[in-house]
């Protein structure tokens, strides 16, 4: 059985099952077979085709590239163990066909296994956790006590240089 477990960050692991399907789409926009909303991520882009059971991954044209075991690739075979990056968006490819040793084994990965496995679904909805990913911070509006004394000492200081100022004037005359 193939699988790729997709590790989309401050996510749970996604494990996908790749059996039975001639090709999947993989991209941020909502036609693709699976969709991962990552600033990342391009609106197409990778594919990964089934040939008779050999696995071939597809870079669609993508902006921040697609990787197989650290290597940026326009297309590239799978083989079991194979390590994926779709722009910052980390998976790992899994074929039982292929034999071989489970990830993070000998690797030096985090050996972390998920119970959480997914089907491909026919239509793809954003998930009721979805956390906003962008760097840019919201903008938190203070306190209105906070507010009221950081006028009341502008003011103050305004106050201080008009007294400074009319002194030095009364004394001119």
């Amino acid at each position: 059985m193939a699988t790729i477990t997709i590790y989309v960050p401050d996510q749970e692991p996604i494990e996908l099952s790749l059996d039975g399907y001639e090709q999947v789409s993989i991209g941020r926009g909502p036609d693709n077979d699976i969709v991962l909303d990552h600033v990342s991520m391009s609106g197409s882009h990778a594919v990964i085709h089934n040939q008779g059971g050999a696995f071939h991954l597809q870079d669609l044209g993508s902006t921040n590239g697609t990787y197989v075991d650290g290597a940026a690739i326009s297309e590239a075979a799978l083989a079991n163990g194979s390590r994926v990056q779709f722009g910052a968006v980390e998976a790992v490819f899994q074929d039982e066909a292929g034999a071989g040793q489970a990830f993070g084994s000998s690797s030096g990965g985090s050996g972390y296994s998920s119970g959480h496995a997914a089907e491909l679904a026919e239509v793809s909805n954003r998930p009721s956790g979805f956390a906003n990913l962008s760097p840019i911070e919201k903008v938190v509006k203070k306190d209105g006590l906070g507010q009221v004394a950081t006028l009341l000492g502008v003011v103050a200081i305004l106050a201080a240089i008009a007294l400074v100022v009319l002194s030095i004037l009364m004394k001119v005359d």
